[in-house]
C-alpha cells in the first residue's frame, strides 16, 4: 500500500451513531482559518473525545446518510472541560444540530461552537437544574406509546384525537393518553418535577408539544415541564466509564442528568421500552399505550384497562411519597418495588417466599440490596 494512502487510513476519523435527524438550528459557527497544524490539533482534539463507531449490523439506523453521526464519551468531556453531566449532554445535542445544518461545519468548528454555548449556559433542553435540585423527586416521562400515540391510521385519528397537528400534506392525529393531566397534577402537589424525554426527532416532538396544551400554555413554553430532551441527548457508553465497566450499546437515556447523586436517589423514568434504557431500578415499564387499540375496542375491559393504566402510576408515586416521608427513607427506594428489577423481586418473593403483595413490597423497600443491580 502506498504511504499516503496508510497514512490516510491510519489517521481517519472515528465516528458515532444516531436513532435520526434532529431539528437544525440556524445559526452556524462562524467560519476559521487553521493552518494545517491547528487544524490537526482540533480534530485530535474532537476524537480523543468521541467514542468509535459501531459496526453496521448492530446498528439498525445505519446506512447511507449525508450527515455525520457521532456520541461523545460524556466521562470525558466533563472531565476534559469541567462540565456537568447535563452540560455533557447537550454538547452532543448542540454538536448534532450544528453538524446537521446546510451548509454544515467543519465537525471541529461545530464542537467548539457546541462547547461555547453549554459554557454559557444554552440548554436546549430546557432543564431547570436549580429546580430539579429542590424537587422531592423526579419523574421523567417517555412520550411514544407512553404518553401519547401518533402512528395510527387517519381515518380512526379522525374519529379519535387529542391535537391534530398540521402538515405539508395533511394532519398528524395524536391522542394522549388518560389520566396524563392529573398525573402532571399531582406530581408537581407532592412536590415532584416532570421531565419528557423522548427517544423521537427533535422536530417531530416539538411540533407535537407545541399543539398540546395544559391550562391553555404549551408544553414547550409551561413551567410545569422541568426539561424536554430527544433523541440527540441520548448516550451510548464505552466500558471504561464509571468504577465498574458498564457498556451502553444502544442508545440510552440517562437517568444521571437529572441528579448531581449518580445512585439516583429521586429519580424514576416511565417508559414503555426498556431497550432504551439502561438503569432499570429506577425504570417504571408501561404498556403500550396505542390509539387503534385503544379508540376501535369493544372489550370494556380492555379500554378500561388503558385508562386506568397512568392513574395506576400516579397511585405508585402516592404510595412512594407517603412511604419515603413516614420512614425517611429516598424516593427512589421508596418507588423500587414497582420498578423493572424491583417487580422481578416482588413476585420472586410472592412465588417463592410465601409473601402476599403488600408483604413483598414491604420486604424490598426495607431490604432494598435484594434487588437485583442489572439484568
Amino acid at each position: 500500500m502506498p504511504r499516503l494512502a496508510l497514512l490516510l487510513l491510519l489517521t481517519a476519523p472515528l465516528f458515532g451513531c444516531a436513532a435520526g435527524p434532529s431539528l437544525q438550528r440556524t445559526d452556524a459557527p462562524p467560519a476559521t482559518t487553521d493552518t494545517s497544524a491547528t487544524g490537526g490539533a482540533a480534530r485530535a482534539e474532537l476524537d480523543a473525545v468521541t467514542i468509535p463507531m459501531l459496526p453496521d449490523w448492530v446498528d439498525k439506523y445505519a446506512g447511507p446518510n449525508e450527515e455525520e453521526r457521532r456520541f461523545f464519551n460524556i466521562s470525558r468531556l466533563m472531565e476534559r472541560y469541567q462540565l456537568t453531566r447535563a452540560k455533557a449532554v447537550e454538547l452532543q445535542n448542540h454538536y448534532r444540530d450544528l453538524i446537521r445544518a446546510r451548509p454544515a461545519p467543519r465537525p471541529e468548528d461545530a464542537f467548539h461552537t457546541a462547547l461555547e454555548r453549554v459554557r454559557r449556559g444554552e440548554l436546549e433542553s430546557r432543564l431547570n437544574p436549580e429546580k430539579l435540585s429542590k424537587a422531592r423527586f423526579i419523574v421523567v416521562f417517555d412520550l411514544d406509546e407512553t404518553l401519547f400515540s401518533q402512528y395510527y391510521p387517519a381515518k380512526v385519528g379522525e374519529a379519535c384525537h387529542d391535537l391534530a397537528v398540521p402538515q405539508k400534506d395533511g394532519v398528524r392525529y395524536v391522542k394522549l393518553v388518560p389520566g396524563w393531566q392529573q398525573a402532571f397534577a399531582r406530581i408537581q402537589e407532592l412536590g415532584g418535577a416532570v421531565v419528557l424525554f423522548s427517544a423521537n426527532v427533535d422536530t417531530l416532538t416539538l411540533e407535537n408539544l407545541s399543539y398540546w396544551k395544559l391550562e391553555g400554555v404549551p408544553l414547550t413554553e409551561h413551567p410545569a415541564i422541568s426539561g424536554i430532551l430527544t433523541n440527540s441527548h441520548l448516550i451510548l457508553q464505552e466500558k471504561s466509564e464509571g468504577k465498574k465497566p458498564n457498556p451502553v450499546r444502544e442508545p440510552s437515556k440517562d437517568l444521571r442528568i437529572f441528579e448531581d447523586d449518580e445512585k439516583l436517589p429521586r429519580v424514576i423514568i416511565v417508559d414503555d421500552n426498556p431497550t432504551r434504557l439502561f438503569q432499570l431500578r429506577n425504570a417504571r415499564i408501561f404498556k403500550k399505550f396505542e390509539a387503534e387499540a385503544f379508540c376501535t375496542t369493544s372489550d370494556p375491559a380492555l379500554r378500561r384497562a388503558f385508562e386506568q393504566a397512568m392513574p395506576t402510576v400516579v397511585q405508585e408515586i402516592e404510595d412512594s411519597v407517603r412511604y419515603m416521608d413516614a420512614r425517611g427513607v429516598g424516593f427512589a427506594t421508596a418507588y423500587l418495588p414497582y420498578t423493572s428489577l424491583g417487580q422481578v423481586t416482588v413476585q420472586f418473593l410472592i412465588d417463592s417466599g410465601g409473601f402476599d403483595r403488600a408483604k413483598a413490597i414491604e420486604y424490598v423497600r426495607g431490604n432494598p440490596q435484594v434487588v437485583d443491580a442489572r439484568y
